[in-house]
């Protein structure tokens, strides 16, 4: 026997390493998307990709170093020992990447056993892919060198993988290259160990004949076969990172520019689209309308409901806008409850009708889950270029437009106004003034009755709070309440109103006037820990029966509903009645109100302002009427003005309602004289 010396051909070697770096670094590549996907069927995928990859890498890799190996025979090629070769080895990578990518952060327990697997599959395709050369070879081993072609291959698989765990959930890092270069390293020293450690012979001129599965293949043939094969399996991973990397940044684009939630624009595509709609309309000298649109009162429909059926509401909400917004408006969502739109080419009139229109979409009630959902919107409008030259001005001042219209009592559109010295003085005076104002007795209480809308017969009076300051004069509750929610004297006025109310009710009462005062009670005061403390006391300092006093409290009270229901039940139990107040203008479920001991839901007076000229408003009265008598909810309309919309209550089924056409809010002696007359005693 003749021992075999190899003879390396350089120019073989180098395209065997540039093979191998390249596939190293594909390989890495493929295996980063695994962390990026969300199903089972992609995870499968890249990591079947990236063993494929590296198994075709490592065989092409092996074989074409082999041409290096010189011999006067015929090489001979055993397919089914190759065949396991490759299979093998791809086998032990995607165990080696699975070990590696299964948990969402790489420790020491998942990268050793992927380090082992991996570094199996490299000696396993040396060994036996050499072993699958038959030829008339006899093979000795240096068992020393053999342990340590192992050990290189673990190791540094697992220098590799360290460097790559890194930043294996970046898009690219510069730790990738050096990554697949020691990958690639070891591949190499792995396979220059194993060679070193085999002494191989052949016997000379004996002349051997493939069996059954063994074939020859000529050198050249073997490259340019290998050279392919890479080519096309490099080529279909690098097009399908390509295209997994093209669907991901339309994704990442269509997650920048809109709303997750709903699918329509989110506030950055709105942004950029504004900008553009500025250039054209300052060039054309044309007018431009930015609407900012909130949902009244939506945090109570989270709160009670759940945000799943608030993200549902959005949605639908979202819908109905889509589909009748004005043709030429682009519809946002700016965030939470928030919708804002522009129109372009347009006027102060036309944008009145479109904020109408809006308006008049919160009409219909909204279905979820087999149940109506009522909500209103506030909208506030800026116009350019009068109230803004710019994206941020425009977006800011039809925001604050917004608020305005909230203070204005939901439900309803202001245009932006700009805040002159004025302005913000009043605005000092009254933040101010409500400090001192209970103390100098600037407060007073108005009434105005609730009649019986057949006979006109007085049955009750609302209590309504005035603030006469000393130098604005009467101060509309609409512009002073909200500041004093937020500086803290709500609560204390609350406690002057429900006494001063009392005392009335006993005053009037010594004078043989016998009727109830309803008192309007904030969120506030409601959940005051001293609130049921006060209406016992009161009423025990008066010497007052309770069926004279009537509480109304607003819808909010469905942010908290268990807390609500306890205080309520309280109330009953002392033997008070209570209401809720411009029913329909936030959470609006008769079904989720019917759980709650209330004893009367006023209608707003929004609805019935509308309901003789809008089908739509008339029909939701109606509903609310029928639906609030079915469940034994006493009935109040707000807000009447003519004797047609009393007599369309009255044939409804409403019977008892309040507003300027029976009598404005007047001072405690004017409704003394109605009540003297009326003789209600």
């Amino acid at each position: 026997m003749v021992e075999i010396t190899f003879v390396y051909n350089y120019s073989i070697v180098l395209i065997s390493s540039v093979i191998s770096i390249f596939s190293c670094f594909i390989t890495l590549d493929l295996l980063r998307r695994v962390h990026r996907v969300k199903t089972k069927k992609m995870r499968k995928l890249w990591l079947t990709a990236s063993a494929l990859t590296m198994g075709i890498s490592l065989w092409s890799m092996h074989f074409i170093s082999s041409l290096s190996l010189k011999s006067e025979n015929e090489v001979i090629y055993n397919g089914p020992i190759l065949l396991f070769s490759l299979c093998a080895t791809m086998a032990l990578s995607y165990a080696a990447f699975y070990f590696f990518t299964f948990k969402k952060e790489t420790t020491f327990s998942t990268l050793a056993p992927a380090s082992v697997l991996l570094g199996t599959g490299i000696i396993i395709m040396h060994y036996s892919g050499t072993y699958g050369i038959v030829t008339n070879l006899f093979i000795e081993y240096n068992y020393l060198l053999v342990v340590i072609s192992i050990a290189s291959a673990i190791g540094l698989s697992f220098i590799s993988g360290s460097l790559f765990t890194k930043t294996i959930k970046e898009t690219f890092s510069l730790f990738h290259i050096p990554a697949a270069l020691i990958l690639s390293l070891g591949v190499y020293t792995a396979y220059y160990f194993a060679m070193k450690s085999m002494t191989i012979y052949v016997i000379p001129h004996q002349v051997v004949q493939p069996k059954n599965w063994e074939f020859f293949i000529g050198t050249n043939s073997i490259l340019i076969g290998i050279v392919i094969i890479n080519i096309i399996i490099i080529s279909l991973m690098h097009t399908l990172s390509l295209r997994e990397r093209r669907t991901h940044e339309t994704k990442m684009h269509y997650m920048a520019y809109y709303d997750q939630l709903t699918g329509i624009p989110n506030r950055m595509k709105f942004q950029n689209t504004l900008q553009g709609a500025i250039m054209r309309n300052e060039k054309k000298n044309q007018q431009l309308a930015v609407m900012f649109l909130d949902l009244d009162r939506f945090k109570v429909i989270n709160d009670v409901l759940g945000h799943q059926l608030g993200d549902q509401l959005l949605i639908k909400v979202s819908e109905r806008l889509i589909e009748k917004a004005p043709l030429n408006a682009l519809l946002a969502r700016y965030g939470g409850d928030e919708f804002i739109l522009f129109i372009e080419n347009t006027d102060e009139s036309k944008v009145k009708k479109a904020a109408e229109q809006l308006l008049g979409l919160f009409v219909e009630p909204f279905i979820m889950n087999e149940k109506e959902f009522f909500t209103t919107v506030s909208i506030g409008i800026s116009i350019y270029p009068d109230d803004g030259k710019d994206v941020g001005t425009l977006m800011k001042n039809a925001y604050k437009a917004m608020h305005l219209a909230q203070k204005s009592g939901y439900n309803n559109f202001q245009f932006f106004v700009r805040e002159d010295d004025e302005f913000h003085d009043r605005k000092i005076k009254i933040e101010h003034g409500l400090k001192k104002a209970l103390r100098n007795n600037e407060f007073e209480l108005y009434y105005q009755p609730q009649v019986h809308l057949k006979s006109k017969r007085i049955i009750g009076v609302e209590a309504l709070l005035r603030w006469k300051h000393p130098e604005l004069g009467i101060i509309s509750p609409y512009e002073f309440i909200p500041v004093a929610e937020t500086n803290g004297m709500i609560i204390p006025i609350g406690k002057w109103v429900i006494r001063e109310a009392c005392k009335q009710i006993k005053l009037w009462q010594s004078t043989g006037i016998r009727i109830k005062i309803a008192v309007n009670v904030s969120a506030l005061q409601f959940e005051d820990q001293q609130f049921i403390e006060l209406i016992n006391e009161t009423l025990s300092q008066n010497l007052l029966p309770p069926k004279y006093l009537e509480l109304e409290i607003t819808e909010s009270v469905m942010q908290k509903i268990n807390q609500s229901f306890a205080i309520i039940s309280k109330l009953k139990n002392i033997g008070i009645k209570v209401s809720i107040d411009d029913f329909g203008t936030g959470y609006s479920s008769l079904s989720v109100l019917s759980s709650l001991p209330i004893d009367v839901i006023k209608i707003d007076k929004s609805f019935i302002q509308k309901m003789m000229t809008n089908a739509n408003t008339a029909s939701l009265v109606k509903t609310i009427i029928e639906m609030g008598s079915n469940l034994n909810f006493g009935l109040i309309a707000e807000g009447i003005e003519t004797e047609e919309q009393a007599n369309f209550l009255i044939l409804n089924g409403c019977q008892i309602g309040q507003g300027y056409l029976y009598s404005p809010p007047v001072t405690k002696e004017e409704i003394e004289k109605l009540l003297h007359k009326e003789n209600v005693i």
